[in-house]
């Protein structure tokens, strides 16, 4: 059961990944979302071990690339979405990093329970910067316990409810 819940968290995690919608704004510029829809492909299957995060800005409008330095991938992806605002900006981690590490931490589910710590959802940060991990009724010092576990990983904590199947 935690293995679908785990699932269901990494999907939504990554499909929302850079999604975002400010309050006041289109919810959908059009041009932002047909270079979205082509660029997003060609970065997680291209460009996997640079690729970090995408983010659609419907208030400037454009689109934030988060990556590891790399001139191809800035190329490849001006070259496929010429007709709009993009910027790109650096990130600590690749996307795949990051996920290796939210498996990593669902996966030591009861790792953490033994400590008295419930985690209930991980995800990659879109901007490349690490993991954010939400418990229930999380302790303090969460992230440097989690940094002390995955010392490859940076990590942001936040309370949150516990997960409930429907």
């Amino acid at each position: 059961m935690r293995k679908l819940v785990f699932l269901v968290l990494l999907v939504a995690a990554l499909v929302s990944c850079g999604r975002n919608e400010p309050r006041g704004f289109p919810m959908n510029v059009p041009e932002l979302t047909k270079a979205a829809d082509a660029v997003q492909p060609l970065l997680e299957e291209r460009f996997a071990s640079s690729y970090a995060g995408l983010e659609v800005r419907n208030d400037v409008p454009m689109l934030v690339v988060y990556r590891k330095p790399d001139e191809n991938l800035d190329a490849e992806v001006t070259r496929v979405a010429p007709d709009v605002r993009i910027e790109f900006r650096d990130a600590r981690y690749t996307r795949v990093e990051m996920a290796e590490h939210v498996k990593r931490v669902m996966d030591d589910g009861d790792f953490w329970k033994a400590r008295g710590i419930r985690i209930v959802s991980a995800a990659p940060e879109v901007d490349g910067s690490g993991v954010r991990v939400g418990a229930v009724e999380a302790p303090d010092d969460l992230v440097h316990q989690l940094e002390v576990h995955y010392p490859a990983m940076s990590f942001k904590t936040e309370k949150t409810g516990e997960i409930v199947p429907a």
